[in-house]
């Protein structure tokens, strides 16, 4: 995967209008004017992102080729990855409902319980969904998670719609890049809510969450050695 210095934050990601003008530029580039009209929105916010979003580096202006000659917008390369990475988790992730706090704390409480086991962070979302699965491979626990071969082995695209939920409540935060998650932690409030819903936990969830802190304590690539040899089936892309 390319590194880029600028690291980016669900905050910056998800400000009004930041996602539709990214995922509008991904189809082609386009004056502001088309911008405008293709996600609507008031013309002082749509400019305030653009500038924002070109100071990151995500969009940038350039003369279009042919004629009638103006100014369009395009991705850069870094904002070609991230608005490729949106379009992927909104396929795999859908709408969201808006959840009442107890409904939150359970369907957060897989996510939510592994991060306080794990001391209240995790790097890489790749680990988050490869200790998931391991939850539920080795320590025998049913969870709502259904693993698919992915890119990077068992993949199960709910996951980061459940994570973006504990987000948008404001019990967990995460530092992006390319949109992807690349440190999962729990903020203040959400230490507290976590150590309640893994204490809530029957004890055989608590002993298999805390089996799983070798592997988070693992170099990745070793933890990724360790699923895609023994689930080979699990890992290997689909009609491969």
């Amino acid at each position: 995967m390319l590194r880029f210095t600028y690291q980016i934050t669900m905050e910056e990601v998800r400000r009004e209008k930041a996602t539709e003008i990214l995922l509008a530029l991904l189809s082609k580039p386009r004056g502001v004017r088309e911008l405008r009209e293709a996600i609507g929105g008031s013309p002082n916010t749509i400019g305030l992102r653009i500038i924002e979003l070109e100071r990151a580096g995500l969009i940038k202006e350039e003369e279009s080729k042919s004629w009638p000659y103006k100014k369009l917008l395009t991705l850069t390369e870094k904002g070609r990855k991230i608005a490729e990475m949106l379009r992927l988790e909104t396929t795999l992730v859908g709408k969201r409902k808006k959840l009442s706090e107890r409904e939150l704390k359970e369907k957060g409480k897989w996510l939510l319980s592994l991060l306080h086991v794990m001391g209240g962070s995790l790097e890489s979302a790749v680990r988050l969904q490869k200790l998931l699965f391991l939850l539920k491979k080795e320590g025998g626990i049913a969870t709502p998670y259904t693993h698919l071969p992915f890119h990077h082995g068992p993949f199960c695209g709910e996951i980061y719609g459940d994570l973006m939920d504990l987000e948008n409540a404001g019990w967990v935060s995460s530092v992006r890049e390319l949109a992807e998650p690349l440190l999962v932690s729990l903020t203040e409030d959400g230490k507290k809510v976590a150590k309640e819903v893994f204490e809530s936990q029957p004890d055989e969830v608590k002993s298999a969450l805390l089996s799983l802190r070798k592997f988070g304590q693992m170099p990745l690539k070793k933890l990724l050695d360790y699923v895609y040899t023994k689930y080979p089936q699990d890992s290997r892309m689909l009609g491969a």
